[in-house]
């Protein structure tokens, strides 16, 4: 059967079709950021909005980085064992892009490392507005709204319906809120460590789990959300594409913002079990309502049959005949293989073949 009329194939695959509108847009917007500041370089501008343009391009880089790469194993993996059998087959090559993929995750910094430079970054300036008063603000406006944390703290979780929750607006609020509250409890786990005598170093190397690495994440899935956002808003943006690029928005915002369920709980943000239903109500809702533009949407970022050279990626759709004719493009698969006696009529004797290794 056609694999979008089950229902959990589409709960497992298209909030990743969501996902890659969602780092499509992100990444170009961050291309844009980094021509500017390269600009800014080549000008020989050494004002302080330069300097702070660096560190912002090095928070947003060492964050993102573990992002991308995350999502496109887990992705990868899931469509191969959405595929069944038929995933692991080599001519399929999900398993090639599961090895291409891999190495994202550790080369150019492993990703749990690289999070720990954009936590850092997040920290220096909440000390500076606890301490000197500094007000947060950044070139690119990723963190400008961390000024704001006492008052968003106070916010809470107000969609009633599963409609109201559809709208990503929800998730953005509910995204700003989780950074300032792992902000602050990240602030707060760092000063428990060094205050049991612990140096600059082991101190935040203890504060990483549940804490500054879920901080780092949380922000850069935060500004990858807030920017898809504004491309749904932006007039420019055609209106004939608002309203499918709206529901890939609350989508991938509410599938992201659902990992983080035990924290809003921890921070009282969310309270009984009405608001985690409406998020799993509104998340399948989503993959319903995209499920007919499925194919059109991948088809905007896939590459050609021939670049693909996938028998179960075909655009033809005809999965078992492309397989079949796969097979019988191979070397000598209508011929024996020289081993075929050993099956057959000369079976040898049991036990009496050894293991050359």
């Amino acid at each position: 059967c056609d694999v979008w009329t089950v229902f959990l194939q589409q709960w497992r695959l298209i909030p990743y079709l969501a996902a890659v509108y969602a780092l499509d847009h992100f990444t170009k917007t961050t291309f844009m950021n980094l021509i500017e500041f390269q600009l800014g370089q080549m000008m020989r501008d050494n004002s302080d909005r330069q300097a702070e343009m660096g560190k912002e391009i090095h928070a947003i880089g060492c964050s993102s980085k573990p992002l991308g790469s995350w999502t496109a194993q887990r992705g990868i993996q899931e469509c191969r064992e959405a595929c069944g059998g038929h995933g692991y087959l080599a001519m399929n090559r999900l398993g090639d892009l599961r090895d291409d993929n891999d190495p994202n995750c550790t080369y150019e910094g492993d990703n749990n490392v690289l999070l720990q430079q954009t936590s850092n970054y997040l920290l220096s300036l909440f000390n500076a507005k606890l301490h000197d008063g500094v007000r947060i603000q950044s070139p690119f406006h990723t963190v400008d709204f961390l000024d704001d944390f006492q008052r968003i703290l106070e916010s809470r979780f107000t969609a009633q319906t599963v409609e109201e929750c559809m709208n990503p607006e929800v998730s953005v609020a509910a995204y700003r809120w989780l950074v300032c509250f792992l902000l602050e409890e990240s602030q707060r786990r760092l000063e428990q460590q060094k205050a049991l005598g612990k140096d600059d170093f082991d101190a935040r190397n203890d504060s990483q789990v549940y804490y500054c690495r879920s901080l780092a994440l949380i922000y850069i899935e935060h500004t990858c959300l807030q920017r898809f956002f504004e491309l749904t808003t932006d007039q420019d943006t055609p209106a004939g594409l608002r309203s499918v690029l709206r529901r890939l928005c609350a989508l991938y915002g509410l599938w992201s913002l659902s990992n983080h369920m035990a924290a809003l709980y921890q921070g009282n943000y969310v309270s009984g079990r009405r608001p985690a239903e409406l998020v799993q109500m509104a998340i399948l809702t989503l993959c319903s309502e995209l499920k007919d533009d499925a194919v059109a949407l991948v088809d905007v970022f896939a590459p050609t049959d021939f670049v693909l050279n996938s028998p179960a990626g075909n655009a033809d759709g005809q999965l078992y005949k492309n397989m079949w004719s796969s097979v019988m493009q191979g070397a000598q698969v209508l011929e024996r293989p020289s081993w075929w006696k050993e099956f057959c009529s000369d079976k040898p004797v049991v036990g009496s073949l050894r293991a050359r290794l």
